[in-house]
């Protein structure tokens, strides 16, 4: 996680699991690019759920992106969501990568409500 953004997910992380127990996980990962020939670091944001078949919690990812900016912007949409406010239109790089990643992640399959 990027030192610069690192307390401003974690204080997100925390207000969304203490206040409405989502018990959200933010994890660093690694994958090589082919295309700038190094290594590069992935933040994925992920939701621990209850999954009754297996009896233990499984965790779905929500989110993933490259950019910790991105991670703390999709963190705090999620945390107007949770709050019935509206999210803020504040961003115009971040409208348009917000639409991307609603049809990625919100087809569906990865809805947390």
């Amino acid at each position: 996680m990027a030192k610069k953004f690192g307390p401003q997910i974690k204080k997100l992380q925390k207000a969304i699991n203490e206040k409405y127990d989502k018990k959200i996980l933010v994890n660093t990962t690694q994958y090589y690019s082919e295309k700038s020939n190094r290594a590069m670091s992935m933040i994925v944001i992920k939701q621990a759920q209850w999954c009754e078949e297996k009896g233990k919690y499984k965790n779905i990812e929500l989110f993933s992106s490259p950019s910790d900016v991105q991670i703390v912007l999709w963190l705090r949409d999620y945390w107007y969501k949770l709050n019935g406010w509206k999210i803020p239109e504040d961003n115009p790089q971040w409208i348009e990568a917000r639409k991307k990643y609603e049809e990625k992640y919100y087809n569906g399959t990865n809805n947390t409500d």
